[in-house]
């Protein structure tokens, strides 16, 4: 009998790796190609020029990249073939159709700028509107309640921008943007006409990056987005740009400074909140009276109103604020000190 002398361990340590390995196998290297992918609008003209030139030469990504690339291919096919059972049992009943079709989006030049592949078109009432399946993070997707948020973060954007080229190429008025989430799908309707000058400046910024490729000459620097730069792929090894950003307003407030260490360990706990809270109300939706283990449910009805404005007249009304909405990001760039850890947790 064959004495067993590797633990469970080893054996554990050598699936990953076998795995990692797997995932390794099936990397396709990037060649360079002519035009600009319709999911990699860049607001740096000089990325856009790197991605068409030489994308072979970027670092390759980790198989822990690799296996959520995977996961979220294999759940966008998921949730279109959920989709499509979804129409065939719904009055009136909708299509998913013409999965995976070539896009391609012409400049003024009359070369193709924009290419891509569209998820799919959802056939209802007449229309074939195109249709975009994104599987961010959870964590970003539970956030978005209308199509505008996506510009708000720069992992989202680039799909906003895939989208609206998608809907001008097709000459469609609308089409949608179906996101998964921690709970139910929610489907996004994505209007062109307000984001027209959206498109304008991806179209734009594509012809200006071929311009260059077919000239084999290079943009300048992205101005005044560190952020923006040191996100950047090619950050670090093929650009390297001189960063400069306004020196930031140093506060001395100990008292917001310990509520901001609070904050940073009770945030984990308040996103699983409101994802099972945003779970068990939206199944308990209609119980008016029930008791389950040691909870009592009570619900009621109430009325809602809403204010139903034709599109033309409500974009003669709208009125755009340049410092309407702002919004916070806030990221630990010091160590936890561990006696200030101490205080945050309520322990002194």
């Amino acid at each position: 009998m064959a004495m067993i002398t590797r633990t469970a361990s080893d054996i554990a340590h050598q699936i990953e790796g076998a795995w990692a390995a797997h995932l390794a196998r099936d990397r396709r290297a990037s060649a360079p190609h002519p035009y600009v992918y319709a999911s990699a609008w860049r607001p740096c003209t000089r990325r856009m020029v790197y991605d068409m030139r030489a994308p072979q030469t970027k670092p390759d990504f980790s198989p822990d990249t690799l296996a959520k690339f995977r996961r979220g291919a294999d759940r966008e096919r998921d949730l279109l073939a959920d989709l499509g059972a979804v129409g065939r049992n719904t009055d009136p009943p909708f299509q998913v159709i013409g999965q995976q079709e070539a896009f391609r989006l012409k400049d003024r030049k009359g070369r193709v700028a924009i290419s891509g592949k569209v998820d799919g078109r959802l056939q209802v009432d007449g229309v074939k509107a195109p249709l975009e399946v994104k599987t961010w993070s959870t964590y970003l997707t539970d956030r978005i309640e209308t199509f505008d948020d996506l510009f708000d973060s720069p992992w989202t954007r680039p799909g906003a921008y895939q989208l609206l080229a998608y809907l001008f190429g097709a000459g469609e008025p609308c089409g949608f943007l179906l996101l998964d989430r921690s709970g139910l799908p929610t489907v996004l309707p994505v209007e062109l006409e307000p984001h027209l000058d959206r498109v304008e400046d991806f179209l734009s910024r594509a012809e200006q990056a071929i311009d260059h490729v077919e000239a084999d000459t290079i943009p300048e620097f992205l101005v005044g987005d560190a952020a923006e730069c040191t996100r950047c792929d090619w950050h670090g090894h093929t650009c390297t740009p001189p960063l400069t950003a306004p020196s930031p307003a140093v506060l001395l407030d100990p008292a917001l400074e310990q509520a901001l260490e609070r904050r940073e360990i009770l945030q984990a706990g308040a996103q699983e909140y409101m994802a099972i809270d945003e779970d068990i109300k939206a199944r308990l939706r209609g119980t008016e009276h029930a008791m389950i283990g040691a909870f009592a449910i009570k619900g009621r009805w109430g009325k809602h109103s809403r204010l139903e404005v034709p599109v033309d007249l409500k974009r003669q009304w709208t009125v755009t604020d340049p410092k309407g909405r702002f919004t916070l990001e806030i990221t630990r760039v010091i160590q936890r000190d561990p006696a200030k850890a101490q205080v945050a947790n309520g322990n002194i």
